[in-house]
């Protein structure tokens, strides 16, 4: 069937007929119902909903004639066209087969400044926070629109040597760093053979890896460059194993894959125009996380500031999740003034990063672990390693949060195996030391104290003010009877928390060293 009605909810309200009459009713509350019901995707709406959004401070049976005479004034204003205002005893809806409506992606200019429903006032607080949402939502769909016209163009090259397991390690290599950089920032990636010299400068960054044998042995050569200037963005020459074809999926190419992908986003800065919103927010998310990692009490302050800022100019749900992730490490570092407040942000900013980005692997990875540390729901962690745990930097968080799962399910074995796994994924992140920590609170959950003193020793030299790996520390230096040690930790310990001591690190059941309670590593002496 021909679309009959044209129904604009992009500026005022306005229902136009095939020939462009206008069909509008006059009255706010018509307005408002018909709002409602162009923007449900052509789904009925119980009557209930409608008087609850419009008459909420009526009761239900003044609420049901209110809607009942509405409804006659729309089927006036319509006139021949009613039939498309699809009404029965319980609920209505508009014709999807016989309206078209604005609201559709196809019909939205990214460009136009317009306010969604613009000047609909209805003095009814329900339907005040109904049209807040959907504004919301107008807002959203805008941002993605534009980051699909102007999202960063990635290009993997294929090799040009001969097919063989060197070729497929080449594409696999080169296609995790586009992907590593896709999580990172608005990117759409390609992947094909530059066949002409028209197609150079479509590409921003063009991403190649080739694998050959040096000295006898397979060496990945990697570069990364921005075509239109031939600026080189990256170089590496890395060790790679050839001699198989599940080579492809082994942890060496993750470690290699992350650290390109890193160094590319770091170099883009200067690369790339700043007034590009997707790069220059995701430059200040890359600062963001620079800041982060010192776990130093006015760098996390910094990094908040540029995180909201980041997501000012680009409504990337990425940007939430790293936030998310920034509130948990305050809490983790007693460094919240509002414990309970905080948590309900963070439950916040994971609803909205999942709705606003949910497919972004990173950010369910980011979620997830959130999910875990702060509400113990293992469902999380269970949902997002259903769907990946590659060996990337999304995966390496996956990872963590299916083994903190596991521990809290009390399968220390199978926590162990994921974090060590990670640790090797993601070994040449800046951000090891968050990965070096967790694997050696699943070293100590498995009895492995020597190797839990050698990761969280990696992450303290890394992070010397990052005081879970510290407190964890202790407990193992006093466990070993490495007494000097011990209190070397427990005094830098008291310079980051004034009201440290080492009777409450042992007797205080709220201090967060719960892997050490439960392994009875706080049972030791504090007087030498």
């Amino acid at each position: 069937m021909t679309n009959s009605l044209s129904i604009q909810t992009i500026g005022p309200l306005q229902i136009l007929g095939p020939d462009g009459e206008i069909l509008t009713p006059k009255g706010a509350k018509s307005c408002a119902l018909l709002a409602i019901l162009a923007l449900t995707d052509g789904k009925a709406r119980p009557r209930r909903f409608l008087e609850e959004k419009l008459w909420s401070g009526r009761d239900p049976e003044q609420a049901g004639q209110s809607l009942r005479q509405e409804l006659t004034q729309i089927r006036k204003a319509l006139g021949v066209y009613k039939s498309c205002f699809v009404v029965d005893r319980t609920t209505a809806r508009l014709d999807a087969a016989a309206v078209d409506v604005d609201w559709d992606n196809a019909r939205i200019s990214t460009d136009d400044t317009r306010e969604l429903l613009e000047g609909l006032s209805v003095r009814d607080p329900a339907f005040e926070d109904w049209l807040g949402e959907v504004r919301e939502a107008f807002d959203r769909r805008k941002t993605a629109l534009a980051a699909r016209s102007h999202g960063l163009i990635l290009r993997t090259r294929r090799s040009n040597g001969p097919e063989g397991s060197k070729s497929i390690l080449s594409e696999v290599l080169a296609d995790q760093i586009g992907q590593n950089i896709a999580e990172q920032v608005r990117a759409w990636r390609q992947v094909n053979v530059r066949m002409a010299e028209s197609d150079q400068d479509e590409a921003e960054i063009e991403i190649s890896a080739h694998v050959a044998e040096e000295d006898g042995k397979s060496l990945a050569f990697i570069r990364l460059i921005h075509p239109a200037t031939g600026r080189v963005l990256h170089t590496q020459k890395a060790l790679v194993n050839s001699g198989a074809l599940q080579a492809a999926s082994e942890d060496l190419l993750a470690d290699i894959t992350i650290e390109a992908a890193e160094k590319t986003l770091d170099a883009m800065g200067k690369a790339f125009p700043s007034e590009r919103p997707e790069l220059a927010s995701a430059a200040m998310a890359r600062r963001a996380v620079r800041e982060m990692e010192s776990f130093e009490a006015g760098r996390l302050d910094i990094a908040e500031r540029l995180l909201d800022s980041a997501f000012d100019i680009d409504r990337n749900g990425l940007f939430l999740a790293w936030q998310s992730l920034l509130k948990t490490i305050r809490l983790t570092e007693l460094l919240s003034t509002d414990a309970q407040a905080d948590m309900a942000v963070i439950e916040e900013l994971n609803r909205k990063a999942m709705e606003l980005d949910g497919e972004n692997p990173l950010v369910q990875a980011l979620v997830s672990q959130v999910q875990v540390l702060m509400f113990a729901d293992l469902g999380a962690a269970n949902a997002v390693a259903q769907q990946r745990l590659d060996p990337n930097l999304s995966g390496a968080f996956s990872m963590v949060s299916l083994a903190s799962a596991n521990m809290w399910d009390g399968d220390s074995e199978a926590a162990y195996a994921l974090t060590k796994k990670a640790t090797s994924v993601a070994g040449r992140s800046s951000f090891h030391h968050w990965w070096d920590t967790f694997h050696c609170i699943s070293c100590i959950a498995s009895g492995r104290y020597e190797e839990a003193i050698r990761f969280g020793e990696s992450a303290r030299k890394t992070a010397p003010n990052f005081r879970p790996p510290l407190r964890h520390l202790l407990a193992l230096f006093a466990h070993t009877g490495e007494r000097e040690k011990m209190h070397i930790v427990a005094d830098q310990l008291k310079r980051l928390e004034p009201d440290f001591s080492l009777e409450r690190f042992k007797s205080d059941e709220a201090y967060p060293v719960r892997t050490l309670r439960h392994a009875n590593l706080l049972d030791f002496p504090i007087d030498d």
